[in-house]
């Protein structure tokens, strides 16, 4: 009995701590698409211009109508037959109930070209929100890759440290038993022990960070169970910056100055489309009555009669309505100019300083790499010395701390490279996850 409690409760243990939830980049890319809710608001926006832009197109169709009416007139015209030299009273002219039923149709024949900017209006809005979607979904990616090499950094540096603590562990073995030999001193133990401590809350501060990331992932991607991220290797690579030679022209397809040449197409039709209003309106109309009484207004039955017209409306003057329209219109255009060329400059001397950081990043971590095999040949060589009574305890931890730095440093400017070539790659339009 005592044996299947044990193993229930195993089972049990197993169940609750020995499964975690491991996810990769590309999966919190598809799951921030299903699940983000500032996406789902964009989607929204752009089902409103999907219909927008049906309702402009309906203008160039007719517009059909159907009308029934019924009028009581207490007194009907009547006509003195002693008039006409007939005898007798009067005779009514009309019917007292008046029914008219009218189907009928407009058509708009010309209007300035007003429906046709009108739909190009609303074609070109709906492209600005698809536009701002496919920004948003980029902006979302590029957040969470950036915040998926800060979760790396950290991870290579807990890393860092579960190394050296293990150094110092096998030290410290060493130190207790020169202690218990007598050939050290109760400080050298205490500095050793004190490192180390240093060290195993400086590995719970990452630790802590790392869940920190994880949760701002988890955030933004929607995913609960979020335990641990794994990265695609092409995104760790370190690519050559000579890729990104001649990126002046590449800036141009810019996610971002994309939406300013929808916002300046936008008013170039919407001021189209107030020039339209200074051109005549032409319009035609067509119906078919049945009424009492129809044309013959003495007539007492029902009549199935047609009619047709064309209407020709001008609009001489609007008190400086149109001009002042139209005005604005150039302002806006003008405006909208402004703030590119103020966004063109700024996206290029931000890349031009990323570009110039990211090789100053490829020489320096090469210089890292370096000391990095320097330091560990040194913590060697003082490991050996120390062991054989010739350093000191202090020289060992000095060397320690520093083959412990070199490793963080290398792999901080490795993390900081990558995350810099994607900030780039983002401003050019050319991020990895399109490829």
């Amino acid at each position: 009995m005592k044996k299947c409690v044990i193993l229930l409760v195993l089972i049990f243990m197993t169940g609750v701590f020995g499964w975690t939830k491991v996810y990769t980049l590309n999966e919190c890319f598809e799951a921030v698409m299903h699940n983000n809710y500032s996406l789902s608001i964009i989607n929204d926006e752009i089902g409103k211009r999907v219909l927008e832009r049906r309702d402009a197109a309906s203008l160039y169709y007719p517009v059909i109508g159907a009308i029934g009416s019924i009028q009581y007139k207490s007194e009907v015209p009547a006509l003195d037959l002693s008039s006409l030299g007939m005898m007798g009273g009067t005779a009514e002219l009309g019917t007292n109930f008046i029914y008219d039923l009218n189907l009928n149709i407009n058509q708009i024949i010309f209007d300035g070209f007003s429906r046709k900017y009108a739909l190009l209006l609303s074609e070109n809005r709906l492209n600005q929100e698809i536009q701002k979607k496919i920004l948003k979904e980029d902006v979302l990616n590029q957040t969470i890759l950036q915040l998926a090499y800060s979760y790396i950094m950290s991870t290579l540096n807990i890393e860092t440290l579960t190394t050296s603590i293990k150094r110092l562990g096998f030290n410290l073995n060493q130190v207790k038993l020169f202690f218990d030999q007598g050939f050290t001193s109760e400080l050298d133990l205490l500095d050793i022990q004190s490192k180390l401590k240093e060290l195993e809350q400086e590995k719970l501060n990452l630790e802590s960070r790392r869940r920190k990331i994880l949760l701002q992932i988890s955030e933004i991607t929607g995913i609960s169970d979020l335990d641990e991220l794994t990265i695609q290797e092409e995104y760790m690579e370190l690519l050559n910056p000579d890729y990104l030679q001649g990126i002046e022209g590449k800036l141009a397809v810019n996610g971002e100055l994309v939406l300013f040449d929808f916002i300046q197409r936008n008013i170039e039709l919407k001021r189209k489309t107030n020039e339209s209003s200074f051109y005549p309106s032409v319009s035609g109309t067509g119906g078919v009555h049945y009424g009492l009484p129809g044309t013959n207004f003495t007539g007492t039955d029902w009549q199935l009669y047609f009619t047709a017209g064309l209407t020709v409306q001008f609009s001489l003057w609007e008190g400086g309505r149109r001009a002042s329209l139209l005005s604005r219109d150039d302002l806006s255009l003008s405006q909208n100019m402004k703030s590119r060329d103020s966004y063109m400059r700024t996206i290029y001397f931000d890349t031009v300083r990323k570009l110039d950081e990211l090789v100053s990043l490829k020489n320096q971590r090469k210089e890292a790499l370096d000391i990095y095999n320097l330091k560990k040949k040194k913590y060697e060589l003082i490991e050996k010395l120390w062991k054989a009574g010739q350093k000191s305890t202090m020289d060992i931890l000095g060397s320690e701390q520093e083959l412990t730095e070199a490793d963080i440093k290398e792999k901080r400017l490795r993390i900081q490279y990558l995350s810099l070539y994607q900030q780039i790659l983002f401003n050019i339009n050319e991020s990895m996850w399109k490829k």
